[in-house]
């Protein structure tokens, strides 16, 4: 299980963006021109959440690379 967790963690990473690509755009969605401050508000409060789990998903996206990446090297080193 130890081999697999740079890969499960790459995985996951495209999971949450794809997730919270989808949440912002069927959730947040864009803004109308004729919303009041609150539903403003409220739209943008979802797309933050969205935004924030894009984030999440690249950062972990990248460090499962990363890590799979150091995981190699150091296995064909002590070989």
């Amino acid at each position: 299980m130890k081999q697999y967790c740079p890969l499960i963690v790459v995985g996951l990473g495209i999971l949450f963006s794809v997730a919270g690509f989808l949440y912002a755009g069927f959730v947040g969605g864009i803004p109308g021109p004729d919303d009041s401050p609150a539903e403003a508000a409220h739209v943008s409060l979802h797309n933050m959440i969205g935004f924030g789990a894009v984030c999440v998903g690249v950062l972990s996206f990248l460090g499962g690379m990363v890590a799979g990446v150091i995981r190699l090297f150091s296995r064909k080193k002590h070989s």
